[in-house]
């Protein structure tokens, strides 16, 4: 009887362990500032945010997007081609805001000083990512020959690559893009052919937003009064990404000079997002052809 208490006990405990979370959980790819309005609003009000807000940090884009389709989390913040491939594959999420926009562009060997000059060169790419979809737009745009894209699974092994030769150059973001620049050369920012494109979006599940559709409506007024603080207060934005990221006021000072955030789901950038899964579409990245409307979900004017 002793055991069979003991067993049963063990199942309760287990069952309870797999109950969700009340809070609203966000999924966050620990080492991009895109998520930097989301750490100002944690250090302004830490008690009452995690009280309705749990958070879960992942090292990548990949991770991060495998997470929110298999319902482990409620929202992300993530590059948007994730979120147009899973709705191709007729997955349950939508855009429901952009958030980050610019902060990626290319660093390369330093015998390399323009993007025309990267012709016949290996350009690391973050597969199926911004990484990859927005730099082939930039050459296209400006005309150049592309050079041949080399993909990795994630940021780390694209670093390894061009400090070991096996690459000429990678498409990066900050502040990682700063580490690799004493010893190499950015020689592009992808902000110059498309000023302040959406790059990061909140991405959240169909379920959550009929579940805990306030909760989502109340993170992206969290997340707007944050960014309205932070564009305010430059010194403690400064200070709350140097704690948060572990990086020194100058790369703080240089990535923040290369990011903006802006919320909401204006057409240009939806007309920008449309161009880039035209091209995931030509790649076969998606599953199929895919509509705006099917894509986007407007919560806030």
């Amino acid at each position: 009887m002793r055991y069979i208490l003991i067993i049963i006990c063990c199942a309760i405990l287990a069952g309870c362990g797999n109950q969700p979370s009340e809070r609203l959980v966000i999924g966050l790819i620990k080492p991009s500032m895109n998520h930097l309005p989301v750490q100002c609003a944690l250090e302004n009000n830490q008690e009452d945010f995690t009280k309705k807000y749990q958070i879960e940090y992942f090292h990548s884009g990949w991770e991060t997007n495998e997470a929110l389709v298999a319902g482990r989390i409620d929202l992300a913040i993530m590059p948007f081609t994730y979120a147009w491939m899973d709705v191709s594959q007729d997955k349950k999420v939508k855009i429901i805001s952009f958030l980050e926009r610019e902060s990626d562009g290319i660093i390369a060997d330093n015998k390399y000083s323009k993007l025309s000059e990267l012709a016949g060169a290996k350009l690391g790419v973050l597969k199926n990512s911004t990484l990859e979809i927005i730099p082939e737009m930039v050459f296209a745009q400006q005309g150049f020959s592309m050079p041949e894209m080399v993909p990795f699974r994630t940021p780390m092994d694209m670093a390894a690559a061009l400090q070991s030769g096996e690459v000429d150059a990678i498409s990066y973001y900050v502040p990682s893009i700063f580490n690799l620049a004493e010893r190499y050369q950015i020689i592009d920012w992808y902000s110059s052919a498309f000023p302040a494109h959406p790059c990061c979006d909140l991405v959240a599940s169909e379920q959550v937003l009929k579940s805990k559709g306030d909760q989502v409506s109340n993170f992206i007024k969290l997340l707007k009064d944050s960014i309205t603080k932070m564009n305010s207060n430059a010194q403690g934005t400064s200070k709350t990404a140097q704690k948060s990221f572990y990086l020194s006021d100058g790369v703080v000072s240089q990535s923040l000079a290369h990011t903006q955030y802006i919320p909401g789901l204006e057409a240009s950038g939806i007309d920008f997002e449309v161009q880039a899964a035209v091209l995931m579409l030509s790649k076969g990245y998606l599953a199929r052809e895919t509509t705006k409307d099917e894509v986007y979900y407007q919560i806030l004017p």
